[in-house]
């Protein structure tokens, strides 16, 4: 990939609680990020998908994400909660691990798809129980940075 989607401050411990999955996403896409530029329309854009298609995926991860008008320039924001929220559809599919994605809502280009991109290239990292294990255990936001970044090759 050109560009790195990680950035440091784009990955958070949670320590409140929150009610829902909808005051989580209010939460993430109205931190400070350089990448968006219209917090409002991107969260609703994410909040729609989310209606659409629950993100939730395995063992307590969920990918929140949307091709939005909010967004600049394509990211991947991470967050960990301290009290894990119901995110899917199912009785315990409750997340404490959010990869937020924000992509460009763009014409017809090349980057047409990249949202695709990177939630495939999540899922495949995300297989393996040793990496879900480091994420959820790691102590700074440094560790989270450098296990990502094993990601960023393959967008």
């Amino acid at each position: 990939g050109g560009v790195s989607m990680f950035h440091e401050n784009q990955i958070v411990f949670l320590e409140d609680s929150f009610s829902s999955k909808n005051e989580v996403i209010h939460h993430l896409t109205h931190r400070e990020n350089s990448a968006v530029r219209d917090a409002d329309q991107y969260e609703r854009d994410v909040l729609e998908r989310e209606a659409s298609f629950a993100t939730y995926t395995i063992d307590g991860v969920a990918m929140p994400h949307a091709k939005s008008e909010g967004v600049s320039t394509p990211f991947v924001a991470f967050a960990r909660l301290k009290t894990p929220v119901r995110w899917g559809t199912e009785e315990g599919e409750d997340a404490r691990m959010v990869f937020l994605i924000g992509v460009p809502k763009v014409g017809n280009t090349a980057d047409n798809n990249l949202h695709l991109k990177i939630l495939a290239a999540l899922s495949k990292k995300l297989i393996h129980d040793e990496f879900r294990a480091q994420l959820s255990t790691a102590n700074s936001t440094k560790d989270i940075y450098a296990l990502l970044q094993e990601i960023e090759g393959a967008f």
